[in-house]
């Protein structure tokens, strides 16, 4: 896994942190996919003050999510000298700059604010006091490159958060326009949004956007809503003139709360890469997206269920703003494609993608003294020594169908006395020496923070330190896993915790520590395992047991 590079002018103590100020990005599309970073900067930071500096233009998009506590809107003019006087008496302890510019940084320097953290781009190094430097040919979704500073800080960088809050209002402006429209409530509409305000390279042909709502009007009797900004409104009404079906041209006639809320009806968007496309993905609605000069991989929607048409030419993706040549990206998209791409959303099962993924009961195992043998910090992987029969427990629990997900504490990693790299090369070898007995497991994950103990930025009272259930909450929610019917088996008292904390039955292995936490649990009261084993197979056989009998 790539990892991202600090350069720290200056620490911070996160736990010590009240109040932050994330700049937001300037684009719609940019600042909906920025909403991962701000639910996990919420998750890291529950009791913190979080304002979002943003432009006038955006503040409604952000004005209904629980994530943030405020918002301050930039000034049209004067930014640096409203920075230094009004910004300045708020008095924020940190800055997080999602956007990558100059400006942004010397508005958060003359603002006062004492940590500001960004990625180290556009000369704007010596701003920050801790910059990011991503590795080199690294190719990552916009929404992952800003969940990447979390990720760098070694904040929560997991969540995703599905459905955009409406801005409040929005349905009733909304509703009022489709009743001035005549359209009547129950025929089924779609979004079409032909412009982009990049630029016109990004732009399927008019004429085509027409054809496609025309022939989806004839076989599903749909509805066209033209969605566009004022810029856009001739593309629009060119797109009506050329339609032989109904529709209903929004150019230049919406608010971006009321956007937001007609997408919301919508049965799917026909789109170019637009920010409207973002979020339409954002409210749920699935897209059909047709890329040219941009790469999906960077900029798609989230999400899944949607429809991605991208032919790249070799010039592709070139990120012109207006194509030089014969902009044959777009071009070479034709009407068949795009309306059988329609067709499959229409016709697809009207389960949810969240439906369809089938969850599997997990086992959460702790590592060292369960699954190999204890014998203190490993600083080397080929000192790894798994506990006899561990690995055939791996095969049975595998077999039954259960996840096989190792959860651990590495706080050496803040005391300095091992590095992630070491901690994951340890996990490999594990993993091989499992693998070489038939066993294995599906995924790891560990805690690299201390409370107390370690350097910036490992020291801080996290969320995934075992017994706190951050690791377990992220295993589940990355892994897919059913939590009604999972275990966790561990050899330690914060096992246990851990375990009665989500509520999960526990199993104590006698390996390890387990005898001296049976002691302990015993004599402060518990929580009691619901079951005591000699070691991990024994727990395997007893949850595989358990689950026949079922």
């Amino acid at each position: 896994m790539s990892r991202a590079t600090l350069h720290v002018r200056k620490t911070f103590e996160p736990d010590q942190l009240r109040s932050i100020l994330v700049a937001s990005p300037n684009w719609l599309g940019d600042a909906v996919l920025a909403l991962p970073a701000l639910a996990n900067l919420r998750r890291s930071f529950p009791d913190a003050r979080i304002s979002l500096l943003v432009r006038p233009w955006l503040s409604q998009l952000f004005r209904s999510l629980p994530f943030i506590d405020e918002l301050i809107e930039l000034p049209g003019r004067g930014e640096l000298t409203w920075a230094v006087t009004v910004l300045r008496q708020r008095h924020f302890e940190l800055a997080l700059l999602l956007p990558n510019s100059f400006r942004i940084a010397l508005v958060s320097r003359l603002a006062g604010i004492p940590h500001r953290v960004g990625y180290v781009a556009d000369g704007r190094g010596s701003l920050l006091t801790v910059g990011v430097s991503s590795s080199s040919g690294t190719s990552r979704h916009q929404a992952d490159a800003y969940l990447g500073l979390l990720r760098a800080l070694k904040w929560d960088a997991w969540l995703r958060p599905t459905g955009c809050l409406l801005p409040p209002g929005s349905d009733a402006e909304a509703e009022k326009l489709l009743t001035e429209s005549g359209l009547p409530s129950h025929v089924p509409v779609i979004g079409v949004t032909p412009g982009a305000s990049y630029g016109t390279a990004k732009r399927w042909p008019a004429e085509r956007f027409a054809e496609v709502a025309d022939r989806l009007a004839d076989r599903f009797g749909t509805v066209a809503l033209l969605f566009g900004s004022s810029r856009e409104a001739s593309l629009t009404r060119a797109i009506r003139s050329r339609m032989r079906g109904a529709a209903v041209d929004f150019g230049g006639r919406t608010t971006l709360p009321e956007l937001a809320s007609l997408l919301s009806r919508c049965a799917l968007l026909l789109t170019n890469d637009t920010g409207a496309m973002h979020l339409a993905s954002a409210l749920g609605i699935p897209c059909v997206a047709l890329f040219g000069p941009t790469d999906p991989h960077r900029t798609g929607p989230l999400g899944s269920g949607h429809q991605l048409l991208h032919d790249p030419p070799p010039c592709s993706p070139c990120r012109y703003r207006d194509c030089p040549i014969d902009h044959r990206c777009m071009q070479g998209l034709d009407v068949e494609r795009v309306v059988a791409a329609a067709e499959v959303l229409f016709t697809r099962p009207t389960s949810t993608a969240e439906e369809n993924v089938r969850r599997a009961p997990a086992v959460f195992l702790d590592r060292d003294g369960t699954i190999n043998e204890e014998t203190g910090p490993i600083q080397r992987p080929e000192l790894m020594r798994p506990i006899p029969d561990a690995a055939e427990a791996l095969k049975r629990l595998g077999e039954a169908g259960y996840l096989r997900i190792v959860v651990s504490n590495q706080a050496r990693v803040a005391r300095g006395d091992a590095t992630e790299e070491l901690v994951e090369a340890t996990h490999q070898r594990l993993l091989q020496l499992l693998q070489a007995e038939g066993g294995g497991a599906d995924a790891f994950y560990y805690c690299p923070h201390h409370p107390r103990e370690g350097r910036f930025p490992y020291r801080r009272d996290c969320l995934c330190r075992k017994p706190a259930p951050g690791l377990i909450q992220q295993a589940a929610y990355e892994q897919h896993v059913d939590m009604e019917r999972s275990y966790v088996v561990g050899d330690k008292v914060s096992d246990m915790l851990l375990a009665d904390r989500m509520g999960l039955p526990s199993v104590l292995v006698l390996t390890g520590y387990g005898r001296e936490s049976l002691e302990r649990l015993h004599a402060t009261g518990g929580p009691i395992p619901a079951h005591t084993a000699r070691d991990l197979l024994a727990a395997a056989e007893w949850i595989v047991q358990k689950r026949r009998l079922a």
